[in-house]
């Protein structure tokens, strides 16, 4: 299997127009995809839960390849072709998954943002979410943000949010709480993400 890529995953205050048609950002993707090390496709969504947050989620062969763009003369272009999608503020985190983010290829994606209490902790919390992520057949996967060793993104793929609540149910209730006494969960929403592998 190749690398791991890094993905950049950009949580944002949606606009008006994006919530009517996520493709209106499509000539900034197409411009993206000419950038050294960009691993097509690019996903976006809206949240299931509040569709005023949105996400736009891709992947690069490494970080060093998303700064280059990031130092590049054209990515003032590419700002401004994502303008309209924003209506507000925005963050943006990039990862290194413990496996390949297969998650993004499903009906429905978790994203799930949490922070350690205590940096103490991280062994025991990445011990949680690895026997989780193995039980889930690597359709959930985690890994610390690269802005942030304290701050932990995961995202899981499921066939609808219903089947998310179903098997968390199943899940050892004292896990999921110990899980949640080492960490804050600072975000935990669901979107429909669709693909876009550009012209």
């Amino acid at each position: 299997m190749s690398t791991i890529p890094t993905t950049e995953i950009i949580i944002l205050d949606t606009s008006e127009e994006f919530r009517k048609d996520v493709s209106i950002i499509s000539p900034a993707f197409d411009a993206v995809s000419k950038a050294d090390g960009f691993q097509a496709p690019v996903y976006t969504g809206i949240q299931i839960e509040n569709p005023t947050t949105g996400y736009i989620i891709l992947n690069w062969e490494s970080m060093a390849h998303h700064q280059a763009l990031m130092d590049s003369p054209s990515y003032g272009s590419v700002l401004e072709a994502l303008k309209p999608a924003f209506g507000g503020p925005f963050k943006m985190y990039h990862v290194i998954f413990n496996e390949h983010p297969i998650a993004l290829q499903q009906p429905v994606t978790q994203v799930l943002l949490l922070t350690l209490k205590d940096p103490s902790h991280r062994a025991e919390v990445f011990d949680i979410l690895s026997k989780i992520s193995v039980l889930s057949k690597k359709m959930l996967v985690f890994g610390p943000t690269l802005e942030n060793e304290n701050q932990i993104v995961l995202v899981g793929g499921w066939a609808s949010v219903e089947a998310h609540l179903e098997r968390v149910a199943t899940e050892p209730k004292e896990v999921v709480e110990r899980l949640f006494a080492l960490a804050t969960k600072d975000h935990h929403f669901h979107a429909a993400l669709r693909p876009y592998a550009g012209k």
